[in-house]
């Protein structure tokens, strides 16, 4: 545990998770040997390559642009000016291009989707085919008079539908918005309202997690509060509707509405027009979620591509030989990562349904048939499969399966040693670790080093990532808060109904001034120099003047007999002093005794000190997590303080919130 390290001095490294049998001649080890040549340089190792690369961050981005070949109509003149700080970014000035145009550059008969679901409905679609489907929404949209500047929403489960009209938006210029199909009308009209958009794209009633959403009901009442809307193209399942759609105002069948564009197109088969557009022109929005407010609108351009492009093509070495996985419907920023990926010219599998509740198997089954190469999986999802044993079968080969990366919540020790030893030895695995915000990684990966059990690898390239101290001072070896120290393309240009930056200072740049706050509380291996992040920074407790962060307590129980999770949260009284209380969900079977709250407290003690030790150990029924399967910490701690929260909505199982709404913990 770090927390040892930093008390006995760093006394042993981590177990090596993987080893590189051989040095690979990855595109990072082609894009540094540009650079080397380039600059006159010689990197000896990655963390010189990294520092330069971040101290050089105009020089860098501009080699990232014309390593990739970016597609544009008129050249930058200047990649940054160092002189802008967060406060006023601007990339690439004075160029012109377009994203959907780079993204649709290959047009051939490779692999581009493979769109399919629980019932092996599968559908293969070329690069070809990509750019003549999309080419067919740009003129139906555009029939309907859809401009350079015009919102458009989308409102369905992961389909091919959502990917050929985000593209199709881009090319025209006009704003794509997503909403998570798990949202209930409240919360997604809570994000569309904010945008007023034209065109909604809406899909029917699917499964996710062994629940049925039902989607026609709630367009209904979506429909009816969004009268900005000139058209609702509805996309059918095969789950039977159980409303009158034709009651929805505006409402076409997806057929309908791509019918007469289909028939110009047969007749007259013209290339896409594609907007020529500045590099921070408005591509897309993203919506924070929590617990109190209304969701933030973030404002990304073509820059949240280009960190993909860093991401997938040079870290995670990602080419035309390879096949992605996306288990995420449109409205989390995942789904637009792996839409971006199709620059690269691989493959992504775009699976709608939840094969982690399909079968056992399910999963392993999919990378074997797809050729699986490269995934990001939740965190908490491999938690899951380790706990109930969902491991590859004798059947499964898995041979082209090369790495996976959890993200979303920190993954813990246990993680690593399921993937690289129960799921595939020797593969690689190292924890992807990114925001909302930064709309790619703050981690990067490097096949030609070796993984350290329960860290992040390494920082990614052209980002200063620094962990501050208390006093902002940046630190190594310590608990701190990870920031941001240099511009990065990929930041939002600016959020919704924030003209004068305010909303953007106070959330990301006044607590730490000069830096862009990441809000994670995160520790760095001066050794390795690899990285732990615990969780938010808001989650941090100090009882007695005791500082730590409920992750903490999460990864001394990992494994303990008969707790299924746990959520620790601390707890005021009127003085504003602080005691902590944690709630354990047993499994079936199982008592949470005092004999048991007494070996919970040892095996705390044993793991960290006698300080991280709970006041009052609770049994919960369940405990609540968000739609990216995060645990929700700060929810449990307004609840059982008794504060106001909103949003219900981002809670993926809404009956674990009566719990702690009502527990009655009495005075201290």
């Amino acid at each position: 545990m770090p927390q040892k390290l930093e008390q006995n001095g760093l006394e042993k490294l981590p177990k090596i998770v993987y080893q590189p049998k051989k040095y690979e001649e990855t595109q990072m080890e082609r894009f540094k040997k540009m650079i080397e040549k380039e600059f006159n340089l010689k990197f000896n190792d990655y963390f010189e390559f990294h520092e330069w690369s971040y101290k050089n961050y105009p020089e860098f981005w501009d080699c990232v642009w014309r390593f990739f070949g970016i597609v544009h109509s008129k050249p930058y003149s200047q990649v940054y000016d160092r002189k802008n700080g967060f406060e006023s970014m601007e990339w690439f000035k004075d160029a012109r291009l377009n994203y959907a145009q780079n993204l649709l550059k290959y047009r051939d008969s490779e692999i581009a989707i493979i769109s399919t679901d629980a019932e092996d409905d599968t559908v293969y679609i070329s690069y070809q085919q990509l750019y003549d489907e999309v080419r067919v929404y740009v003129k139906a949209m555009r029939n309907e008079g859809i401009k350079k500047g015009d919102n458009i929403a989308c409102y369905m489960s992961n389909k091919k539908e959502a990917v050929f009209a985000f593209l199709a938006t881009a090319a025209m210029g006009a704003v794509w918005c997503g909403c998570l199909p798990l949202l209930g009308p409240k919360a997604t009209l809570s994000r569309f309202e904010q945008i007023n958009p034209k065109i909604l794209f809406a899909a029917g009633n699917f499964t996710m997690e062994s629940r049925e959403f039902n989607m026609d009901e709630k367009i209904f009442e979506i429909v009816a509060n969004l009268p900005s809307l000139q058209k609702v193209v509805y996309c059918p399942t095969k789950l039977k509707s159980k409303a009158n759609l034709s009651e929805i105002p505006k409402c076409v069948f997806i057929s309908e509405f791509l019918q007469e564009a289909r028939e110009e197109i047969r007749n007259d088969p013209k290339d896409i027009e594609f907007e020529q557009l500045p590099f921070d022109h408005p591509l897309c929005i993203s919506f924070t979620s929590g617990t109190t407010g209304a969701p933030k609108g973030l404002v990304h351009s073509a820059g949240m591509y280009f960190a993909n492009l860093k991401d997938y093509g040079l870290h995670q070495n990602l080419t035309r030989k390879d096949v992605m996985l996306n288990l995420s419907p449109n409205g989390w920023i995942s789904w637009n990562m792996n839409v971006n990926a199709l620059h690269l010219g691989l493959s992504v599998v775009m699976y709608d349904g939840d094969p982690f509740e399909e079968s056992p198997t399910r999963f392993w089954d999919l990378v074997d048939k797809f050729g699986l190469t490269s995934m990001y999986l939740w965190s908490s999802t491999i938690d899951d499969m380790d706990i109930n044993g969902r491991i590859p079968t004798p059947k499964h080969s898995l041979k082209s399966l090369r790495q996976i990366l959890p993200n979303g919540s920190p993954a813990k020790p246990s993680a690593f040693d399921f993937l690289s030893e129960k799921v595939k030895p020797g593969m690689f695995c190292s924890p992807a670790y990114g925001t909302t915000e930064v709309f790619g990684l703050l981690s990067g990966v490097d096949h030609n080093l070796p993984v350290y059990r329960g860290e992040i690898q390494l920082p990614s390239l052209g980002m200063d990532v620094r962990i501050l101290d208390e006093k902002g001072n940046p630190v190594i070896g310590q608990r701190g808060t990870s920031v941001l120290a240099n511009p990065y393309p990929a930041l939002p240009v600016r959020l919704l109904n924030d003209e004068n930056k305010e909303k953007v200072t106070e959330m990301y740049l006044a607590e730490h001034p000069g830096y862009w706050n990441n809000g994670d509380d995160a520790w760095q291996n001066p050794i390795t120099k690899g990285f732990i992040v615990y969780g938010r920074s808001d989650e941090t407790m100090d009882p007695k003047g005791a500082r730590y962060n409920c992750s903490d307590i999460y990864f001394a129980l990992e494994g303990f007999s008969g707790v299924k999770d746990s959520v620790v949260v601390s707890q005021y009284n009127k003085d504003m002093d602080e005691r902590v209380i944690l709630f354990v969900k047993m499994f079936p079977g199982h008592e949470l005794t005092d004999k048991v709250k007494e070996k919970i407290n040892e095996t705390i003690e044993h793991h960290l000190t006698y300080e991280h030790i709970p006041d009052i150990i609770m049994e919960a029924p369940d405990i609540p997590y968000n739609l990216t399967g995060k645990k929700l910490n700060g929810l449990v701690k307004k609840l059982i303080n008794k504060k106001p929260i909103a949003n219900v909505d981002i809670v993926i199982n809404p009956s674990s919130v009566e719990f702690f709404k009502n527990v009655e913990l009495g005075e201290f």
